[in-house]
């Protein structure tokens, strides 16, 4: 390449280089229009926390650990959603739905021209990690008991509005439950002295299906009673229930299926 040719370039490029960086810095955090996270997202993660069963102490240091490692695997643009399970699964609504704050990991030139600004991605992360933080607080401060629980429709419900609302596809569902459910579906104990094939069956027949293709799914606060004094499940009613969401969640399409008390 000539010294000519190299230099014309330059001459090109270098009013353009000039004006993205007069436009960055023209742009200050007040000044900016607000970014669209979620044009960079792919992907979307769902927090249920099953309301129907009081806290206790083993309950919220549980939940407070899990979340943290569910809240930092999550990319920039990422839908993040939260929902509340009480007694009736007619009542789930997110109560938490936005997409993570951040800018893409690109080369210079891409940076130089785009406009996600990395300094106002990290305030906005900011405001975005402490919304999520107060909202969970509140959750577990603003204690709930119920004497039924719909978990299995909740669940396909929640993950059904995913689709519904066109958002991108679920990749972690962190279920917060003691998946004791407690139903028109299932009343009383039934759940807990149901043989699995039974269950499914009955879930199939009634088409509650969840909708989880490809998700990572995790359950946390499995394996204890829902009486008072929260005692360890027996362990046959533990291995036909854990069997059952297992199976189920498998059923909808999940990648993985993870249940346990932690």
């Amino acid at each position: 390449m000539s010294r000519e040719s190299g230099t014309g370039r330059s001459r090109i490029l270098l009013p353009v280089l000039v004006l993205a960086i007069l436009t960055g810095f023209a742009l200050r955090p007040s000044q900016a229009a607000p970014f669209d996270y979620c044009a960079l997202g792919q992907k979307t993660s769902l927090l249920l926390v099953d309301r129907s069963t009081k806290f206790d102490a083993v309950d919220q240091d549980i939940l407070i650990t899990t979340v943290e490692t569910f809240f930092r695997r999550q990319d920039p643009g990422e839908r993040v959603m939260v929902a509340a399970v009480s007694s009736a699964y007619t009542e789930i609504r997110p109560i938490f739905n936005e997409c993570r704050p951040g800018c893409p990991d690109e080369g210079f030139f891409e940076r130089l021209m785009s406009s996600c600004r990395a300094v106002i991605a990290r305030s906005d992360y900011l405001g975005f990690e402490a919304r999520f933080i107060a909202l969970l607080r509140g959750l577990l401060v603003q204690t709930e008991e119920a004497s039924a629980s719909d978990l299995f429709r909740s669940v396909a419900e929640a993950t059904r509005l995913i689709e519904a609302n066109g958002y991108h596809p679920l990749r972690q569902l962190l279920f917060y439950s003691d998946l004791l459910e407690a139903s028109s579906l299932f009343p009383g104990q039934t759940i807990r002295r149901m043989a699995p094939a039974d269950s499914l069956r009955r879930l199939a027949d009634s088409h509650i299906r969840p909708a989880v293709t490809g998700a990572k799914v995790r359950v946390i606060g499995f394996g204890r009673d829902d009486a008072p004094n929260r005692q360890p499940l027996p362990q046959d009613i533990r291995r036909r229930v854990e069997e059952s969401w297992e199976r189920w969640f498998k059923d909808g399409g999940a990648a993985d299926v993870e249940i346990g008390l932690r």
